[in-house]
């Protein structure tokens, strides 16, 4: 049986201050961190040892999985793809929720939040964003999560389903929005579903698949009275 194991990074400076990061390139704090750590030893107890790992170009998903896999007794290189970034949040990026409330409204912000095909508007600026492409890929600027499910699909067709013809267990390391995107991928979940999907920061996601990467089995490993209770609430 292929394996998949899907991890939101841990606790970022930005989730800390409440900001809508996307693109902004937000570090780990200490706790995002130990989390990090944390997800790695519940991985090697599990004897869920990655044979390929993969994470966003994005400081906070490479340092999570960097933490993770030096837990492993398997020594494996990291490979980043900027496919897997998190979805863009164009204009609401570096806000705070309420501000970005203020400037929109909360009924718009709730809206691009949780909904599968609704975008947030584009920022002025996305000069940075361009340091995260490769050269003549011209970068998103506000995505809805249709897109950037549409966006990671490539990098799956190109890179991760080929390597199950080698590996049984992947690792890919990302952020929450474009986890919610992929489970509906890989759940078969109909749009609306990811209404009320939230991920458990640097919380192993392990999914099952079969013979067409879709998932047969999903769980998390972990405190599950804890994970019971986070998945209990919506997107914010």
């Amino acid at each position: 049986m292929k394996k998949l194991i899907l991890l939101r990074h841990g606790q970022s400076t930005y989730n800390l201050a409440h900001r809508f990061t996307g693109w902004a390139d937000a570090p780990l704090t200490a706790q995002g961190h130990a989390q990090a750590t944390q997800a790695g030893e519940l991985l090697k107890e599990a004897g869920l040892l990655p044979q390929a790992a993969y994470s966003s170009c994005l400081l906070r998903a490479r340092q999570t999985a960097q933490a993770v896999l030096a837990c492993m007794p398997n020594k494996i290189p990291l490979q980043t793809d900027w496919r897997l970034n998190e979805r863009h949040y164009g204009d609401l990026q570096d806000k705070t929720r309420q501000e970005a409330a203020q400037k929109y409204g909360l009924t718009a912000v709730l809206s691009w939040r949780q909904t599968f095909f609704c975008a947030p508007p584009p920022a002025d600026d996305n000069s940075a964003a361009k340091k995260l492409v490769p050269a003549g890929v011209v970068p998103p600027n506000g995505e809805s999560l249709h897109q950037t499910q549409q966006r990671a699909a490539g990098f799956l067709d190109q890179v991760l389903f080929p390597a199950y013809k080698y590996y049984d267990i992947q690792l890919l390391a990302a952020h929450e929005d474009l986890l919610r995107a992929l489970a509906v991928y890989f759940k078969k979940l109909p749009p609306q579903a990811v209404e009320e999907l939230v991920v458990p920061p640097a919380t192993p996601w392990v999914m099952e698949l079969d013979d067409t990467c879709h998932a047969v089995k999903d769980y998390f490993l972990g405190n599950q009275q804890e994970i019971a209770a986070f998945l209990k609430r919506r997107p914010e």
